[in-house]
């Protein structure tokens, strides 16, 4: 790990809030920047995703897992000048097998209650559980807008050693 004295912030716990959403970044088959905004979860040293993917429609990050491509991941708040927080992770991504607990898990940190909706859309064929490994990145806080310490990790289990 590399950086300062360790992070200004409990990064695991802060990733582990609900309804923070993550920045997904990928390259799409013709080689064109693809962003998303998508709900996750962190378990079992990975960070896991929930995505459609409509018959007959391009979808990146899912072609990504497929292909155990590199993915980014950025978690941050944006609440100056006491909430300013950012996690920033690049790794390679991989499909899952159908695991309807964790994605229940994943969809419970952003509803307030369990509906058929979200059932259905859980359970549905369209919907691929994916997840990628954090193998680098840095965590980084701006209190009072100033720069505070930057930790950076480069190996698989780094992310999962950071303390508060």
């Amino acid at each position: 790990m590399v950086g300062m004295e360790g992070p200004a912030f409990d990064v695991l716990g802060f990733l582990a809030e609900p309804r923070h959403p993550a920045s997904v970044a990928t390259v799409s088959g013709r080689g064109r920047p693809a962003l998303a905004m998508m709900w996750f979860l962190v378990e079992d040293d990975r960070i896991w995703f929930h995505t459609a993917e409509p018959p007959g429609l391009p979808a990146p990050f899912l072609r990504a897992a497929r292909e155990r491509a590199e993915v980014a991941v950025m978690v941050a708040t944006f609440n100056p000048p006491t909430d300013v927080r950012q996690v920033r992770m690049t790794g390679p991504a991989r499909l899952e097998e159908r695991d309807q607990t964790r994605v229940r898990r994943l969809y419970l940190r952003y509803v307030d209650a369990w509906t058929p909706k979200w059932e259905r859309q859980a359970t549905a064929a369209s919907y691929r559980l994916w997840s990628m490994s954090p193998e680098r990145g840095m965590a980084v806080t701006y209190p009072g807008l100033e720069n505070g310490p930057t930790v950076r990790w480069s190996e698989p289990a780094g992310l999962f050693r950071l303390g508060g």
